[in-house]
């Protein structure tokens, strides 16, 4: 069964959303062109019957896979392993896609052939209700290449919403996305980007990012919480970095997965530092001396005044040489470089992105 795209939905106990989500793909045209994979993981709630009342309705659409809990990085796995498309793209269960521009994204993708499309997405509240449209401004319906765009700051300052990509570059890779942990989100537009040789635009937005549920783990006291995994992920990027080194190394896209790396690895001291206390204080200093064991580099840049510093303040580099310094000014310190860190991405985007 050939299909021209495969949307992989992760769903963990999303009964509250997953109707809202798979009724934006319900597509009137295009059906045989798509495949739409709801990995169930390991689910307690009406996830699963939900999902399989689309598979019965849409059989054409929608697959549903069952399995053991594995946590996000397993159901995209699982998805790449199933997927029959000729694109892949991740929608989360508790977001979804605009219907009528799905439509014509599809005909776009059958009339297209990059390593990858990148489309316009918006940010939605929890009444559904756009609040800001984030554009790319690439060039509709025109092939980039990678080379040409993977430095710029709009590029570099993508999120996933934004990424469809042709999936037998991705296997080629045998790339595999960290199990068992939250916050992977970021490797999907890291490691894969090394197999991107062409892109295409599509001007509309297709993806709605909803923003202010409860529970949702960009919230700061679930990113708290969940400190380990985001702790963990940073590793294993660093781990991927050092490995795929070799076919990157040199070429315009190093510049792009420098890009990625650098802030992910540098939000870990910046985060910890602004909630700085006994217990946290003792996990960056494990963390900081297991990047140093698995990615020497990486370590030494983040280090760097180059890299992190404060108006010519060495800030994580003073850290490193003061762990017990009073948590006080520490974290004032970390906050003030937080705001600073926030108002410099701002602009950078904004140079070339459109926020309405």
């Amino acid at each position: 069964m050939n299909k021209i795209l495969t949307i992989v939905v992760p769903a963990y106990d999303m009964e509250q959303y997953l109707t809202y989500c798979l009724d934006s793909l319900c597509v009137h045209q295009h059906q045989e062109d798509l495949e739409v994979l709801v990995i169930n993981d390991g689910s307690k709630d009406a996830t699963s019957a939900i999902a399989h009342n689309y598979e019965t309705n849409y059989p054409d659409i929608f697959r549903v896979i069952d399995k053991g809990n594995g946590n996000y990085g397993s159901c995209i796995n699982r998805g790449l392993t199933e997927a029959c498309g000729k694109y892949i793209k991740i929608l989360d269960a508790d977001d979804s896609f605009d219907t009528q521009n799905f439509e014509y994204f599809l005909s776009f993708l059958k009339e297209t052939d990059a390593d990858l499309i990148l489309s316009d997405f918006a940010v939605v509240d929890t009444e559904r209700r756009v609040q800001k449209v984030i554009k790319y401004r690439l060039g509709n319906g025109t092939i980039f290449r990678m080379d040409d765009v993977c430095q710029t700051p709009v590029f570099q300052n993508m999120q996933m919403h934004a990424v469809t990509y042709r999936k037998e570059n991705i296997v080629a890779l045998e790339y595999k996305q960290t199990e068992g942990i939250s916050y992977t989100d970021q490797q999907w537009i890291f490691i894969p980007m090394i197999s991107v040789r062409s892109v295409a635009y599509f001007n509309k937005y297709v993806y709605k990012y909803l923003i202010g549920r409860s529970g949702q783990t960009i919230n700061p006291e679930v990113k708290l919480k969940n400190l380990s995994h985001t702790r963990y992920c940073a590793l294993e990027m660093a781990k991927m970095y050092g490995k795929y080194k070799y076919l990157f190394n040199g070429k315009p896209v190093q510049a792009y997965l420098y890009a990625r790396i650098i802030p992910c690895v540098k939000e870990i001291y910046v985060f910890v530092l602004s909630h700085y206390n006994q217990t946290n204080r003792q996990l960056l200093i494990d963390f900081d001396k297991q990047l140093k064991e698995v990615n020497k580099d990486i370590y030494d840049l983040i280090g760097s005044k180059e890299i992190s510093s404060f108006k010519g303040f060495a800030y994580i580099s003073y850290w490193r040489n003061h762990p017990y310094a009073n948590k006080v000014i520490m974290q004032t310190l970390g906050k003030a470089y937080l705001w600073l860190l926030r108002m410099k991405r701002k602009g950078k985007v904004q140079q070339e992105m459109a926020l309405p």
